[in-house]
C-alpha cells in the first residue's frame, strides 16, 4: 500500500529535478543569446564605424520618434542620397554566396507560399 506513495514521491522528486535541470538550461541559453546579441550589436556599430558619441545621439534619435524610418528600414545614416536597404549598406559587409543562396531560398519559399 505504501509502495504506491513511495513511488509517486521518487516520480516527483525526478520530476523536479528534471525542471530544475530545464530551468538551468533556460537560463544558461537566455545568457548566451544575450551575449550573441551583445555581439552582433557591436559589430554593427563598428562595422557603421560610430564614435560612442553618434551611436548615443542616433539611439536619442529612434527613442525620440525623430528619426525617419522609410517601408520598416532605416536611412543611409553615412551620406549619399540613395537609400539602401541591402545587408552591405547598413554593416559594410558582403553576404557570402552561401548566404545569399539562402537568402534566394527564402524569397522561392516565400514566393512559392504566395501561390497558393
Amino acid at each position: 500500500m505504501f509502495e504506491r506513495l513511495e513511488k509517486l514521491r521518487e516520480d516527483l522528486e525526478r520530476a523536479k529535478r528534471r525542471r530544475a535541470d530545464a530551468d538551468a538550461k533556460v537560463k544558461a541559453l537566455e545568457e548566451k543569446l544575450k551575449e550573441a546579441e551583445n555581439t552582433q550589436v557591436l559589430a554593427d556599430v563598428n562595422a557603421l564605424k560610430l564614435t560612442p558619441e553618434q551611436v548615443a545621439q542616433f539611439l536619442q534619435l529612434m527613442a525620440s520618434g525623430q528619426l525617419p524610418v522609410n517601408n520598416g528600414s532605416l536611412p543611409n545614416l553615412l551620406g549619399g542620397n540613395e537609400q539602401s536597404n541591402s545587408y552591405e549598406s547598413v554593416t559594410g559587409n558582403e553576404l557570402s554566396e552561401k548566404e545569399m543562396d539562402a537568402d534566394q531560398d527564402e524569397e522561392d519559399l516565400e514566393n512559392d507560399e504566395n501561390e497558393y
